[in-house]
């Protein structure tokens, strides 16, 4: 299992989540717990996030999506783990009914952009962007972000990067599909270029 580096009682994020093969076995476990229960036929789709409290085992907090028919819906789910006695609970499974929405797809949505993942998304655009186009842009910080859920996530970021001792604005599409392990730059332009 993930291990919980922190202190007993604090929440930590996952190390390497939403792409932890432990954390997905959990969400799909809580997935299948739901539908168990509930006469359910929920489909598991991907994390999206996971933390992490040390308590008596570790409790996970996981934010994750599945399908329901053709419609997707953002859930968490608390897992609770005590190796020692080989035991995997489901404490709580609920919609999520902030930040990103039920059952949205293909709508474009606000995301809070100080997030380490958005952070991370950001850097990621800037360093293809220096790779594919020869580039040196220095990554800054993501100033703006919108999620639209397609076959996976489809990021809109506004970001800033530095070229030598200028600061200027770009706006990067970037595609997650984390279930296949696929991070692709779509679109990256400088927002005067838009102009």
């Amino acid at each position: 299992m993930a291990t919980a580096n922190g202190i007993p009682g604090g929440i930590t994020n996952v190390p390497g989540a939403p792409n932890n093969v432990e954390i997905e076995h959990l969400a799909r476990f809580a997935v299948h717990d739901y539908n168990h229960k509930n006469n359910a036929a929920l489909v598991f789709v991907t994390v999206i996030s996971a933390k992490t409290q040390v308590v008596s085992g570790v409790l996970y907090y996981i934010t994750l999506m599945v399908k329901n028919g053709e419609t997707k819906i953002v859930y968490e789910t608390k897992v609770w783990v005590r190796e020692w006695l080989k035991s995997k609970e489901v404490l709580e499974f609920k919609v999520v009914d902030d930040s990103i929405g039920e059952g949205i797809d293909g709508g474009v949505n606000d995301v809070p952009a100080d997030t380490p993942h958005i952070q991370n998304l950001g850097r990621f655009a800037v360093d293809q962007y220096n790779k594919d186009e020869n580039a040196n842009l220095e990554f800054v910080k993501v100033i703006d972000a919108k999620l639209q859920v397609v076959e996976g996530f489809l990021y809109y970021l506004t970001l800033e990067a530095k070229n030598g001792k200028s600061k200027n604005v770009y706006e990067a599409k970037v595609w997650e599909r984390s279930w296949i392990n696929s991070t692709q730059l779509l679109e990256f332009k400088s927002v005067n270029d838009a102009l």
